[in-house]
């Protein structure tokens, strides 16, 4: 916003230099962002954040630095001499949608005049950034500037009946606004109408039908107070923005609509000769009930971290034009103005005393470190070592937002609904759910990949996930999800043989067993499972320590044909704190052996069903403290093995740390160990 420094001084004084007072402005929050002299004027550009829209105002700013300075405002007198037949006889309005429109004024001003404004009026405009036309329609856009309240001069000749109607458009029609522009309306943008057509877009622009002629004579001034979401959705459904709708949308001071009104017509009188109705037809169906605010001055210490005096912050308060009463425990209760749309909490009014007070004179604190017993990092340092054993595997990470669209949950299943977390207000549609999974994703991330000609990647997350218990209240849990697609575990040569299910599934699944190792996580385990996320027969559960934290399978070609991808794609989703648990824990140091080894073969007959790890667990089990290795070297099946039957055969290492070991020591061993096995395992020693 451009702010003349001369026009400013119409409404407070201050001394200093204008670099002085720049500065103090933006210490308060309204930053200066240049100072520019123009024809010997000096012009401000101030930024005004969104949630203070009462600065987008010479007097708004001027309140500011009636503060800052502590000088007294001068908000101009307005007289209005009224000698023209009652408003009533004149004109009148009809309020249909008084929740779009909370306020809507009228005045009808006769015999003026349509000339050039006064040479002053049109340099502090155009100074500005304003364009004078006329006036008329200057002096509306001089109030705008001067009070940050829009306004419109219908010409009220060339308004159907002479009268006005608030409503929301009809369909089929469409309007000409001042531009030039033919727009087609919906029904749910707002309009001032007269007895038949759409005169006008509410808030934003006028149309060229009821526009100020040379001719004009006869006026109807509109200033009225719309609501600031429905001038938002008009403006981006048109595409048009102006100096009105900027407004309009950060919201304006309802309380204000009669004076901007007042002080338009007292200046066409003064500057156009108008003679102005009696009265005014001031459509205001609900008043805003009124707000306050409890500050606590010990809470404004606190925060501020500055001995601030109880006088001082009412000082400091007063001066912003929130009128303070005493309240209960020494607490001061703040009157909150119509024009003051920002303040809510007490944090809101502590920042009000802050930013006047000075951010730059509350001192910067000695920067100072607390030792406390029971603090510990072994979280944070357990999941950055996840991490870095994930990047080690040749994963790369990606981060997500933790919101997405109830759609994308659907894909991968419908059941857990009821245990989503909707939020009340999303910002769209498409973050409407907290998410209760990584994998949708993760799997829209390697869609988006391959879409983009990525042939293969190897992807991770560690995210949050939300959901509600069976006590209907939200949960949290960390989760770790992999996403594996492509060539990702062949050689850089073996690139033309198209990639299996099978193949993918071992990937994915030696990963798992490679990270569990590197976290020295103890008991790991699969178990076959169904899932609709994953394709039939390359599902399982992984198992820690007996408890199942996740899954991981080939996700399911219906799924995966969504992103177009027909190739297998591998998918692991499980809880990172069973990941977590022995991170940190030391290897125990076995002496290093003096004595030989002694290697046994054993070669068995078991069930096509019976798998390599079922093996290893009975050998583990049963095994004496002297074996030390056990590998698997042939699996055979065909010929003199039988139906559903497969040998494998294990070379196992005996060894001890005491002596050197007998044969028949070993035979020992080895005769109880296979015992265990065949016992365990219905198996049949092959070659006896």
């Amino acid at each position: 916003m451009k702010l003349l420094l001369s026009w400013l001084q119409d409404y407070v004084d201050f001394d200093g230099s204008t670099e002085a007072l720049a500065d103090r402005l933006t210490f308060s929050g309204s930053e200066v962002e240049a100072i520019d002299e123009i024809d010997g004027e000096v012009v401000l550009t101030i930024e005004v954040t969104p949630n203070r829209p009462d600065c987008l105002s010479i007097i708004g700013i001027a309140r500011e630095v009636s503060a800052l300075v502590r000088n007294p405002l001068r908000i101009p007198e307005v007289r209005l001499a009224e000698t023209g037949p009652a408003v009533e006889s004149l004109t009148s309005v009809e309020l249909q949608d008084p929740e779009r429109c909370a306020r809507y004024s009228a005045r009808v001003l006769q015999n003026a005049i349509v000339a050039p404004a006064p040479d002053w009026m049109q340099r502090r405009l155009e100074l500005c950034g304003v364009r004078s036309i006329n006036n008329l329609v200057d002096i509306t856009n001089y109030v705008l500037l001067e009070c940050g309240q829009p306004l419109h001069a219908f010409d009220q000749s060339r308004l159907t009946e002479g009268r006005i109607v608030v409503r929301r458009a009809q369909p089929g029609e469409s309007i000409q606004t001042l531009d030039g522009v033919d727009r087609k309306l919906t029904d749910d943008i707002l309009v001032i109408a007269d007895a038949s057509n759409p005169v006008a877009l509410a808030g934003i622009m006028g149309g060229s039908s009821s526009e100020i002629q040379p001719s004009t004579t006869d006026i109807l001034l509109e200033s009225a107070y719309f609501d600031p979401s429905g001038i938002r959705r008009t403006a981006r459904v048109l595409g048009l923005s102006t100096e009105s709708s900027y407004r309009f949308e950060r919201g304006v001071d309802v309380a204000q609509v009669d004076w901007a009104s007042r002080r338009a017509a007292a200046l066409m009188i003064e500057h156009a000769g108008a003679r102005l109705g009696a009265g005014a037809i001031d459509q205001w169906p609900t008043k805003p009930a009124a707000r306050r605010i409890a500050c606590r001055p010990n809470r404004v210490r606190d925060l501020m971290g500055v001995e601030v005096g109880d006088e001082e912050i009412r000082e400091i308060l007063t001066s912003l034009e929130l009128p303070v009463e005493a309240g209960a425990d020494g607490a001061l209760v703040v009157e909150v103005p119509t024009f003051r749309v920002d303040l809510e909490i007490e944090a809101d009014v502590i920042e009000e005393v802050a930013r006047i007070y000075g951010l730059d004179r509350i001192p910067a604190p000695t920067p100072r470190s607390t030792l406390i017993e029971a603090a510990d990092d072994a979280g944070t340092r357990a999941r950055a070592e996840l991490r870095s054993q994930l990047v080690g595997l040749g994963l790369n990470e990606v981060m997500n937002y933790s919101f997405l669209s109830g759609g994308a949950l659907d894909r991968f299943g419908t059941g857990d609904r009821d245990a989503r977390v909707v939020l009340p207000n999303p910002i769209s549609q498409d973050q409407a759910v907290m998410r209760n999974r990584l994998t949708p994703q993760m799997v829209e991330t390697l869609g988006r990949n391959r879409a983009r000609q990525t042939e293969s990647a190897a992807l991770f997350e560690c995210g949050r996930v939300f959901y509600k218990g069976s006590d209907g209240l939200p949960n949290e849990q960390d989760r770790l999800a992999v996403g594996m697609m492509g060539r990702i575990g062949r050689g850089c040569l073996d690139v033309a043989r198209p990639v299996e299910s099978d193949e993918m599934f071992l990937w994915m699944k030696g990963l798992v067993e490679s990270l569990c190792r590197a976290m020295h996580v103890r008991d790991v385990q699969v178990r076959d499972t169904a899932h609709p996320v994953f394709e039939e027969g390359f599902a399982v559960d992984v198992m820690i320590e007996g408890a199942c934290c996740g899954q991981c399978g080939i996700l399911s070609r219906a799924i995966g044909e969504a992103w177009r991808m027909s190739d297998p794609v591998a998918i692991l989703e499980i809880a990172i704190q069973p990941l977590l648990t022995h991170v940190f824990e030391l290897p125990k140091l076995n002496s290093v052996p003096i004595y030989p080894s002694v290697l046994r073969d054993m070669a068995i007959i078991v069930d096509q069903s019976v798998r390599h790890e079922d093996v290893l667990r009975v050998i583990h089990d049963s095994a004496p403290a002297e074996l030390t290795d056990v590998h698997l070297f042939d699996i055979y099946t065909g010929k003199g093995v039988g139906e559903c039957k497969k040998s494998v055969a294990y070379s196992l290492a005996y060894q001890s740390l005491e002596t050197t070991l007998t044969d028949e020591a070993v035979n020992a061993f080895h005769a109880a160990l296979m015992n265990a096995v065949v016992n365990a395992l219905n198996a049949e020693i092959r070659g006896n």
